[in-house]
């Protein structure tokens, strides 16, 4: 029968676990842990039993987790994650600060975001912000499991409530050879031809479907590369021999110099998806207070309004 008290795990089980569970191998987690086979085996079976569930199921290639063992592994992200930052919390409360992680996705203008972190030195010297950068979807499970108190993503938020801080142009950045790099702006039909690096804002996808959908509404064949800009980018379309790369001119002017950014020509009555990548602000209530003051700091700097959290039908 599982055990439904007394529990004593101690953290150094839970991370020989999670290193058998990762390298589903207990012979190879025993030399990453510099622990001998058998010796690791006896702390797994002794987590087992502590816990009252077998955690592996032993196959002939290494181990493979049982239900309860996959359980186990995902919220150790959480748990560790949290054990982690203990050092950064015990320091920002020494300082008589609060600490309010946010997380920052790829493009965000670093000029725009400095504005608010003067805002918030100069205005709530109570609260530390702790920064950590992820994509929207990881953002998005970072903010679900309470590892983030807000999370600044590039799609509206559908379950929870938001503010809309930010809207960038869209644009094309393009060698300053290019016969585009004079144009004003460009339009999707400009783009004929080429070979054109995109990054995917959310999933692959779904973004891939929405430029293919505007390249055929332009009536022109684009080749389009998806990839997650970095600090690599410019190695990546340097080898994929791209023409021009889709993105924000704060992006261009870090991760692509040289290159002439040229804005997306608005489509129809006014700029949409395509033509303009929209950074939202995300986060659960009830908001603590530090949170609550963090918001009210950023709505002078955003361009709309918060919106409450959606009502569920119960």
């Amino acid at each position: 029968m599982p055990r439904t008290y007394g529990y004593a795990v101690e953290l150094r089980s839970l991370r020989y676990f999670r290193a058998v569970a990762g390298l589903r191998s207990v012979s190879k987690a025993a030399g990453v842990l510099h622990l001998t086979q058998p010796a690791l085996s006896r702390q797994i079976m002794e987590l087992e039993r502590e816990l009252g569930h077998r955690l592996f199921e032993r196959t002939a290639r290494g181990v493979e987790l049982t239900p309860a063992g996959t359980g186990l592994y995902h919220h150790l992200d959480a748990v560790f994650t949290q054990v982690e930052r203990i050092p950064e919390i015990v320091r920002t409360a020494g300082q008589g600060k609060v600490p309010v992680t946010v997380g920052l996705p790829q493009g965000l203008p670093h000029e725009w975001f400095l504005g608010v972190l003067e805002a918030v030195e100069g205005n709530l010297p109570q609260v530390a912000l702790s920064l950590h950068e992820a994509t929207t979807d990881e953002q998005r499970h970072l903010l679900q499991r309470g590892l983030l108190d807000l999370a600044l993503i590039h799609l509206q938020p559908a379950d929870g409530p938001g503010l809309l801080l930010l809207e960038q142009v869209m644009g094309v950045a393009v060698p300053p050879t290019s016969p585009l790099a004079g144009r004003p702006e460009i339009g999707f039909a400009d783009l004929d031809g080429l070979t054109v690096m995109a990054h995917a804002v959310g999933e692959i996808a779904a973004e891939e479907m929405r430029l293919r959908a505007a390249s055929a509404a332009a009536g022109v064949t684009t080749h389009w590369v998806f990839r997650r800009f970095s600090e690599h980018s410019w190695l990546i379309g340097r080898t994929a021999h791209v023409d021009g790369v889709l993105l924000t001119e704060a992006s261009a002017t870090r991760h692509w110099p040289g290159w002439r950014w040229v804005p997306v020509r608005a489509s129809g009555e006014g700029r949409h998806n395509m033509d303009v990548i929209r950074t939202w602000a995300a986060w659960k209530e009830p908001a603590a207070p530090p949170l609550r003051a963090l918001l009210e700091l950023l709505q002078p700097h955003a361009v709309g309004r918060p919106r409450a959290a959606a009502r569920t039908e119960r």
